[in-house]
């Protein structure tokens, strides 16, 4: 439970830090409101994670899904949330997470969104960078790459999908309606899912070390 708390943490803190340029991208794409947005979901994840005491890890995602709701009602808040809700049916009531359920859970996560938001890869969503981050997780680690390894390979090409979504012209969402002006920035959830998976890859997120 430590670790998976220590990460949601290490998560917060992206939303936290990344406000700014999360802002900046969605005011060139969308309603600007993405960076304040998150920031306010990862407030209140804290604040879930600072009073939980017990030791159902799908008890705590759930909470934490529900608290981001609340806090986060944007678009990509309401997508995350349900994909939070989607990886705690997937947990069960462990007291701790195996590797084998953290190469699962990205895929959930993309599976999820890409039903909610009806979107796929190409459309210049958090998809085009979270998919191959999942695909590739999946594919290294059945290929007995060690999981920290695999993750970090994972996530060059995530942040490669990302650099993609530059040029893109947008399917979905308010940069849909832009017809394309602008299309020279990347994706901001594309963004903000590099940022994550970059930040749970550094030495000090145990939770996905497994050297």
């Amino acid at each position: 439970m430590d670790k998976v708390k220590k990460a949601l943490y290490s998560i917060c803190d992206v939303l936290q830090e990344e406000k700014e340029e999360l802002t900046e991208i969605d005011s060139r794409l969308g309603d600007g409101d993405m960076g304040i947005s998150m920031d306010k979901g990862a407030a209140a994840v804290r604040e879930v994670l600072d009073a939980y005491q017990e030791t159902d890890i799908s008890k705590l995602l759930s909470s934490c899904g529900a608290a981001f709701n609340r806090a986060a009602p944007s678009t990509l808040g309401t997508l995350l949330s349900f994909s939070m809700l989607a990886v705690a049916k997937e947990a069960g009531k462990k007291p701790e997470l195996e590797e084998a359920d953290l190469v699962r859970f990205p895929a959930i996560i993309a599976d999820t969104i890409a039903a909610r938001g009806k979107a796929k890869v190409g459309d210049k969503t958090i998809l085009d960078a979270l998919v191959p981050f999942a695909e590739t997780l999946e594919k290294l680690s059945a290929d007995n790459v060690s999981f920290a390894q695999a993750w970090r390979e994972a996530a060059a090409v995530a942040e490669k999908g990302m650099e993609g979504t530059k040029g893109m012209t947008a399917k979905t969402g308010r940069a849909k309606w832009l017809d394309g002006r602008n299309k020279e920035y990347p994706d901001g959830g594309a963004v903000l899912c590099v940022k994550v998976v970059q930040r749970l890859a550094e030495p000090e997120c145990g939770e996905v070390q497994g050297e």
